[in-house]
């Protein structure tokens, strides 16, 4: 009879504490800050950089940031939506050759490349946010030329004086996405002179500010 009733008594005092455990959790929870911050276009930069397969040459320029928001929560990131603007693509290290520089930037508008005309954004979402190396790792979802594939790279994400700051930089394969010219995997029959590297670099610069409490988000390779 006593043992029964230690044992009634226990499970009760076991059930009690659950119980309010999971409601302080639940609480915590909801208690968390969670923020949308809409970016700062003028103070975002988006650099690119593309080469080919033998020499030193390398194109390198800009795309500017159309618009976007991050989401936070508890000053974490954990999503966020960007827009991009593929019709301002620039070329930086032709300045002094103005003619073949337009011809260049010409040239990544047309279909060869980017297909601007049928596709004048780009857009970036993301998925999911985990944690690598000590680093977040951004996984999101990236439509360029019309075509939509994931991506995967780490990130660092500081938030100082109202101002969140999310920097990457990422090799991604063009030929995914089916911007496949002078790409030599695909055309056997080009010399090595003229064959362009598949995988082109990313250099991204978010800024984000402002913003009001919204509900939560969901929480996120070459």
């Amino acid at each position: 009879m006593l043992r029964n009733l230690l044992v009634l008594t226990t499970a009760i005092f076991m059930s009690t504490a659950f119980s309010a455990d999971k409601k302080e959790k639940n609480a915590a929870a909801k208690d968390a800050k969670t923020e949308t911050l809409a970016v700062d276009t003028t103070a975002s930069t988006v650099v690119w950089v593309g080469s080919k397969k033998v020499g030193e040459t390398k194109h390198t320029g800009h795309i500017k940031v159309k618009e976007g928001k991050v989401d936070l929560k508890d000053g974490k990131l954990t999503g966020g939506n960007f827009t991009f603007d593929m019709t301002s693509i620039t070329n930086d290290d032709l300045k002094d050759k103005p003619e073949y520089q337009t011809k260049l930037v010409t040239h990544l508008k047309s279909d060869d490349f980017f297909k601007v005309d049928k596709n004048p954004t780009s857009e970036f979402k993301i998925t999911a946010v985990k944690e690598k190396d000590g680093k977040p790792w951004v996984v999101g979802k990236l439509t360029l030329a019309g075509k939509t594939e994931t991506v995967e790279f780490p990130a660092t994400v500081e938030t100082k004086d109202g101002v969140t700051t999310g920097k990457a930089k990422f090799e991604i394969d063009r030929t995914k996405w089916g911007v496949v010219y002078g790409a030599g995997n695909l055309f056997k029959e080009l010399t090595a002179d003229k064959i362009i590297n598949n995988n082109f670099e990313l250099d991204l610069t978010l800024v984000a500010k402002g913003g009001a409490t919204a509900a939560p988000a969901p929480t996120a390779k070459k």
